[in-house]
């Protein structure tokens, strides 16, 4: 079969006067790469946002189920023995009062200095009764100016104040689990 644009070339395109040839210039190609790529980095950001939003969220959880496992404790030593016992809760782990330990709970140290702490992890200080916090990410975590990668936890006694201005130590009223002032990094 004959063509008119010759012989065995029958996929030869032609270019019409007023038409453009369809596809990409290198230009635009490259326009949109850096587009997709800027866009890409944009939602990685916030990814990373939305994973420490996920870490805080899950720390201060597990400190709510702390809570509420010394306010069971609490209950129980009570019913057991009026407040005879209580003074020993200030010493415990509080990993101690959870159903389960959190999993990423790496154990109790007597000397946490001397071990490799990862990030994102819990674990007890023996010898100055903390529960400590390693976070992970950073991006959340700073409410104050602090910037402190560790949180600290310390079963306290609440007491109410001294009558009449005296030196002594009022009266015990309940214990609580609070945050303490972090003092350094290990």
């Amino acid at each position: 079969m004959k063509t008119p644009w010759g012989k065995g070339c029958p996929s030869a395109s032609v270019l019409l006067p007023g038409k453009r040839q369809a596809g990409f210039t290198l230009l635009e190609l490259l326009g949109i790469i850096l587009l997709v790529s800027v866009l890409s980095l944009l939602l990685y950001d916030r990814f990373l946002g939305y994973q420490a939003l996920a870490e805080k969220t899950v720390m201060e959880m597990t400190v709510i189920n702390m809570r509420s496992g010394l306010q069971w404790r609490v209950g129980e030593l009570m019913i057991e023995s009026p407040a005879d016992k209580m003074a020993g809760l200030l010493d415990e782990n509080p990993i101690k009062w959870l159903v389960a330990p959190p999993p990423n709970y790496i154990g109790a140290f007597q000397n946490p200095e001397q071990h490799p702490i990862p990030d994102n992890a819990w674990y007890f200080d023996i010898r100055r009764h903390e529960l400590i916090y390693r976070q992970g990410r950073d991006s959340v975590f700073a409410t104050d100016h602090s910037h402190a990668k560790v949180w600290r936890f310390k079963v306290t006694a609440v007491t109410s104040p001294a009558a009449n201005g005296a030196k002594t130590v009022g009266k015990v009223q309940g214990i609580t689990l609070t945050r303490i002032a972090a003092q350094g990094e290990y």
